[in-house]
């Protein structure tokens, strides 16, 4: 291979900010690699570089790959899937059986087999059974996150090899491999998005990309030539030839596994009972010694095995069994199962008994925003819409449904059709209009525009929607409307809005035909709605002295605004003054004394990715904090994990799920969260 070939092959992601590849030989590929690594590998960002040095970095074309050069790849990248770690469910439970207060009750079970008293041993061997057995079975899931986030990946796709369509396992592609991504698919691999101009000689219509899961955006990106999609992201419109640039471990996708497997949280019951443990150990220790002293060094006993021949043995058995909380651990586990219990009942499943105690002393909530704290479903906020003078909001919402077009299942046209409250007598046969043509959208322009004719009548018009400043400029009034609607425009955009406008022209035609006279309908604003229960629980947790954070990757605007109808703080940063202030080190960090601090104060952060998450949380622990996390994506599944307390709300995909503590079955269920504290704390 050139050198180009190999330098891309060294190259790494070094953070989340850049959307870079990570592609390395399988020979040196772990999980860990794309963060411990970091300043041994060089950064090639695809996101940036074209499609042309795209292909030259990966000695690809875009016929695709040989069978020959793929296989080659493959035994040097490695599949294009996550690892597994197999755990030897033996050694894992043996591994309960290995703790301060075990080896206690261990010694005295071989005292009273030296002793022959079998009763005694029967019984301490039973209750370290029946210990380790309760524990096993608690934690029996400790891998559903990382295998959760293998099942994600696509199992099929289709790839050029040779020039040829070949459907294969999404497992065998590698980098250099050019896919066929359309309506409905999980993207398998990082991908850059080739365009049609070289077939066409013009830029085709974006792919949309809900990347929801990945990255918390709570609306469809568009994906233009020369973009790049995460794998794991599922295909809302739109069908492409791309490049494949980073496979399995390598991946958006793969990093947030990383973290996931390189966390090893240890429950702060469990370090309790260890320090418990280590004190009962210390305690007999001492009276051990005192013992032995006193009956070999005082009194010069001696000692045969049998029952009753070695007093000093059967002394040692005593104060050994009488120093250890013996059934401790067994009541421990049985109050636990009591709370999850209660909890059930209020549709919440515990995956982690510890989590019980642990959620009764959190003091920080950290939550997503996208499907956590707002309903990830697209809708149009009525009380902010901005019909013109003489048009009703109806009226509005009736245009808005005939210029949507559902065949395609674009999400904005799905909610624009589906708002309007006389859908079902608006099309034909139900209703007096047909769709005669449809424009669909394109970069360029702008807009989609739609020619529908009203069959009652006979009348024909055109309704074009779109970016409200190119609807708004063809409109004939411009001059005199223009300073309000874009007064409203920007008004829109400060609180992170998504804004459509509507004209309406009468005939057919071209959108700037001769004789054309538009009429500029109005704005609507589009946003993710807040679940209905969330400002509540809010309230509650901030009554209780519960801090709560948002921590999302949507835009800062976007996630201001939905703190502020939750009832929020509005000290929302964006990551980058988190970034900014680790980058610096010492001193003054936006007036505050450290960077732990700044995460303290601030209400929330937006536009973070999986390790920032992770990163937060962390931080908080450090600071003492007893943290919870909420969230329902793959982006949030590493903070799941590293939270005290990790809970995945109702609709969570596999990957949070497999990561948290606790998982919600029902929109009701959030409320449990605020009762275990208020619970604790009542009683205290």
């Amino acid at each position: 291979m050139s050198s180009a070939v190999e330098l891309a092959m060294e190259a790494a992601a070094t953070g989340p900010a850049d959307v870079a590849a990570v592609i390395q030989p399988a020979s040196n590929a772990s999980a860990e690699e794309p963060i411990a690594n970091k300043q041994q590998e060089a950064e090639v960002d695809f996101a940036k570089i074209s499609i042309k040095e795209a292909f030259t970095l990966l000695n690809a074309t875009a016929a695709g790959l040989s069978d020959a050069e793929a296989t080659e790849r493959l035994a040097e990248f490695g599949p294009n899937k996550l690892p597994e770690t197999a755990t030897n469910p033996v050694l894992r439970f043996l591994g309960y059986l290995w703790n301060p207060l075990s080896w206690a009750m261990e010694v005295a079970a071989i005292l009273a087999l030296i002793l022959l008293d079998f009763a005694d041993f029967a019984l301490i061997l039973a209750l370290l059974l029946l210990n380790a057995t309760i524990s096993f079975v608690e934690e029996s899931n400790a891998d559903k996150a990382i295998k959760a986030l293998a099942g994600a990946l696509a199992p099929k796709c289709r790839a050029l090899r040779g020039g040829k369509v070949r459907v294969m396992d999404a497992v065998h592609i590698v980098p250099g491999d050019v896919l066929i991504v359309r309506l409905g698919d999980i993207v398998p691999a990082d991908i850059k998005i080739l365009g049609e101009e070289e077939e066409h000689g013009e830029e085709g219509a974006p792919m949309q990309i809900d990347q929801a899961a990945l990255t918390g955006e709570s609306l469809p990106v568009k994906k233009f030539t020369g973009d790049v999609a995460y794998s794991g992201s599922t295909v809302k419109q739109g069908e492409r030839h791309a490049l494949v640039y980073a496979t399995g471990v390598n991946t958006f996708f793969g990093r947030a596994a990383a973290l996931i497997s390189s966390t090893n949280n240890v429950a702060n019951i469990q370090k309790v009972m260890t320090k418990i443990g280590a004190m009962c150990l210390i305690t007999i220790g001492s009276w051990v010694v005192l013992e032995l002293g006193v009956q070999f060094g005082g009194y010069m006993h001696s000692c045969k095995l049998g029952d009753g021949l070695c007093p000093t043995l059967t002394n040692l058995l005593v104060i050994i069994v009488g120093g250890i909380p013996i059934a401790m651990p067994t009541v421990l586990s049985v109050t636990l199962a009591l709370g999850a219990s209660q909890l059930a009942k209020h549709g919440a499943i515990v995956a982690r008994m510890s989590a019980v105690e642990e959620m009764a002393g959190m003091d920080v909530l950290c939550s997503d925003k996208t499907g956590t704290l707002t309903l990830n479903k697209l809708s149009i906020d009525l009380t902010a819409a901005h019909p013109m003078a003489g048009i009703d909001v109806s009226t509005l919402l009736k245009y808005a449904a005939l210029s949507a077009d559902t065949v395609g299942e674009e999400a904005i046209d799905m909610v624009l059709a589906a708002t309007y409250h006389d859908k079902d007598n608006l099309w034909a046969p139900n209703g007096p209009w047909r769709r005669l043509k449809f424009v669909p959208f394109n970069p360029v322009d702008k807009f989609t525009m739609a020619v529908v004719q009203d069959e009652s009548s006979g009348k024909v018009m055109r309704i074009m929607k779109g970016a409200p400043q190119v609807v708004l400029k063809r409109a004939h009034d411009y001059d005199t409307i223009h300073a309000g609607v874009e007064a409203k425009i920007t008004e829109y955009a400060s609180r992170g809005y998504r804004a459509l406008g509507f004209g309406l022209a009468e005939g057919a035609g071209a959108p700037d035909a001769p004789g054309t006279n538009w009429q500029f309908l109005g704005l609507l604003p589009l946003f993710d709605p807040p679940r209905h229960d969330t400002a509540e629980t809010i309230q509650r947790c901030h009554a209780q002295g519960i801090g709560v954070k948002m921590v999302t990757g949507d835009q800062q605007l976007i996630g201001a605004e939905t703190a502020r109808q939750l009832g929020m703080g509005a000290n929302i940063h964006k990551i980058e003054v988190l970034l900014q202030a680790k980058a610096a080190g010492s001193g003054l960090v936006g007036g505050h004394a450290s960077v732990g601090e700044l995460v303290e104060a601030a209400d929330g952060f937006a536009e973070v990715f999986p390790e920032h998450k992770y990163e937060i949380v962390q931080m908080l622990q450090d600071r003492n904090h007893m943290v919870g996390m909420t969230g329902d994506g793959v982006n949030d599944a590493p903070a799941l994990k590293k939270a005290d307390v990790g809970i995945a709300v109702h609709g969570a995909t596999e990957a949070a799920r497999g990561a948290a503590d606790i998982v919600l079955v029902s929109t009701q269920s959030c409320s449990c969260v605020v009762e275990a504290p208020f619970t604790k704390r009542t009683a205290e």
